[in-house]
This record gives C-alpha cells, sequence and structure tokens, in this order.
C-alpha cells in the first residue's frame, strides 16, 4: 500500500515525486479526472501527455 510520502521517478515530470501531497502523483490524477484545476499544481503538466505516460506507469493506484 502507498503512504503520501513515498517517492517514485514520474517519467511524465522526469523527476522523483510523492505519491500524495502537493504537485504528487495523487494529485495529477485528480486533474486528469477533472476533479482539480490544473493551476492549483506547483507547475502545469501536458494532459495529452500525461494520459499516455500515467496509464503506462499505473503508479497513482493504491495498491499496485
Amino acid at each position: 500500500m502507498r503512504h503520501p510520502d513515498d517517492k517514485h521517478f514520474c517519467p511524465l515530470m522526469n523527476r522523483e515525486i510523492f505519491w500524495g501531497g502537493v504537485g504528487g502523483c495523487v494529485e495529477v490524477q485528480e486533474v486528469r479526472e477533472d476533479n482539480m484545476d490544473m493551476e492549483l499544481l506547483p507547475e502545469p503538466i501536458d494532459l495529452n501527455k500525461a494520459e499516455k505516460i500515467c496509464e503506462k506507469c499505473r503508479w497513482y493506484y493504491v495498491t499496485d
């Protein structure tokens, strides 16, 4: 099971990010699912690129 402080190399951001927290993997998924405005992320993301990368990475899932 993931913890908000777990870190992972994010191919979308091209750096290590936290699973939870501000700008973390979970927030990127919230933006992708249109549950959060992208303006709340610390840096903008390319949603088309995120769709491809995040679905391949799948680190945003809690139990993978």
